[in-house]
């Protein structure tokens, strides 16, 4: 009988709010919901065990920190564009771990 190692992985879906401001709309903020399967195979630093959703969490955050914004969700349209409109920040949150 064959030994199959299942990998022990984790779909995550979160949420990244844009904040900015356009000189002709104002302030605003756009909001991109995305997914992402995480494993133990991530490089992660200081990450704690893929045994809990709520440690998932952690390690997911843990390694979008260093992460530019572009290699995790589709930024908006206009993100790259300093003439008219600029962003100020990008905040992310975590809707919902699973186990797949």
């Amino acid at each position: 009988m064959e030994n199959i190692i299942k990998k022990n992985e984790w779909k995550v879906r979160f949420e990244v709010t844009f904040y900015g401001n356009d000189l002709s709309r104002g302030s605003f903020r756009e909001i991109k919901e995305d997914t992402i399967v995480i494993n133990e195979e991530f490089e992660i630093s200081n990450k704690v065990n893929f045994d809990t959703p709520e440690n998932v969490e952690i390690n997911f955050l843990l390694w979008v920190d260093k992460l530019p914004i572009e290699k995790l969700t589709k930024v908006p349209h206009d993100y790259n564009n300093n003439d008219d409109v600029r962003y100020g920040q990008e905040s992310i949150e975590v809707l919902e771990v699973t186990r797949i």
